[in-house]
């Protein structure tokens, strides 16, 4: 029972969920950071710096991102925090088939017009959203889910607005790139 208790999401508990392209390209490293609904940190965690050698970028080949990210970052991250979060924020592509392996909404925000990196692998999407800021503090943002769970947005979209009128839900990512640029820097799970 214990553990059935451990895998249910926490109410308010967000994850946001990012990575790195580290060292030229040499490497790649992820984190997740766990807030309460007002944004504040509960909790941050990283992997060690994921390098792939040649022989694997060749054999991988464009699948070789898509499997870093999903199987050797999010899995393992999301296997590791203490909170479990009540959706998923992402704002890479290519994390969106993690939500085939968890049973957490998984949704990617962006600010309304930031640029849209289009990826190759083909990853659809569910029809985004556009979201404003009900207090008017913060610039509009874009919601989307993977195609298969677009019930992602609709188990979000009321939650995430609500969130949003107090503050920017895109923000965390730039606390986890801090974050991973610093433990980066100081070596940490260096290998």
């Amino acid at each position: 029972m214990e553990n059935e208790a451990a895998n249910v999401s926490q109410p308010g508990k967000i994850a946001f969920l990012g990575y790195m392209e580290l060292d030229s390209g040499a490497s790649y490293r992820g984190a997740i950071l766990i807030t309460d609904d007002w944004g504040k940190p509960l909790e941050f965690r990283c992997t060690a710096p994921v390098k792939p050698n040649a022989v694997q970028r060749t054999l991988y080949g464009q699948t070789l991102l898509p499997h870093v990210l999903v199987e050797l970052i999010g899995e393992p991250l999301l296997r590791a925090v203490q909170e479990r979060p009540e959706i998923i924020i992402i704002q890479e592509n290519l994390f969106f088939d993690l939500r085939h392996k968890t049973d957490t909404p998984v949704v990617r925000l962006r600010r309304q017009g930031a640029d849209v990196k289009l990826s190759s692998d083909g990853a659809e999407k569910a029809k985004p959203l556009v979201m404003a800021s009900e207090s008017g503090k913060f610039d509009a943002i874009v919601m989307e889910a993977h195609w298969q769970f677009a019930g992602d947005m609709d188990y979000s979209r009321e939650k995430l607005r609500e969130l949003f009128g107090r503050w920017d839900l895109v923000e965390p990512f730039e606390r986890l790139n801090k974050g991973l640029e610093y433990v980066h820097q100081q070596k940490v799970l260096a290998s």
